[in-house]
C-alpha cells in the first residue's frame, strides 16, 4: 500500500478483530495482512519501467503514451 494511513488503519481494524477472537484471531489477521499486501503489490502497474521516458523539464518518469508529464504538466516530445 502506497498510503501509509490506511495501512495503518488496515492493521488497527485486523489487530481489534484479532484481540476480539484471541490469540488465533491475531494470527488469523496476520496471515490476512499478509494476504493483502502480497496481492497488492503483485496487482500494480503493468508497465514496463525501461519503456518510461523521463521529463526534461523535471525528471519525473511517465508512461510512453503520456502527452504531458504527470507531476509538473510540461508537454512531452513526441519522439
Amino acid at each position: 500500500m502506497e498510503n501509509p494511513l490506511v495501512a495503518a488503519g488496515i492493521a488497527l481494524v485486523f489487530f481489534g478483530i484479532g484481540s476480539f477472537f484471541g490469540q488465533i484471531g491475531i494470527i488469523i489477521a496476520g496471515l490476512m495482512l499478509i494476504a493483502i499486501g502480497s496481492s497488492s503489490q503483485s496487482g500494480g502497474d503493468s508497465t514496463d519501467p525501461a519503456d518510461k521516458a523521463n521529463c526534461p523539464s523535471c525528471g519525473a518518469r511517465n508512461d510512453p503514451e503520456n502527452v504531458t508529464c504527470h507531476h509538473c504538466g510540461t508537454v512531452l516530445s513526441e519522439e
